[in-house]
């Protein structure tokens, strides 16, 4: 009994830190912030490979906002408010 206690105890400390952790970087502006990471990449504004670039940071950018959800949903125990 203790040691599931024991793991419930770290799954739910680690989706504080994480929770904590996405708190701090979620409040910039993506489309800017990839332009700019493009850029300093090499890649010239207007072209297809830098708007390939910019289109992968932000499908990046939706897939962690959907784990930060679903770490959301499993530290409030799977039910949504």
């Amino acid at each position: 009994m203790r040691r599931k206690s024991v793991r419930g105890a770290r799954r739910f400390g680690g989706a504080i830190a994480l929770l904590a952790l996405v708190g701090c970087a979620s409040g910039s502006d993506g489309g800017a912030d990839f332009a700019k990471v493009c850029a300093a990449q090499g890649l010239t504004p207007g072209t297809d490979v830098f708007t390939d670039c910019i289109e992968q940071h932000q499908l990046e950018q939706q897939m962690e906002l959907q784990r930060i959800h679903q770490a959301r949903e499993a530290a409030r125990g799977g039910t949504k408010l």
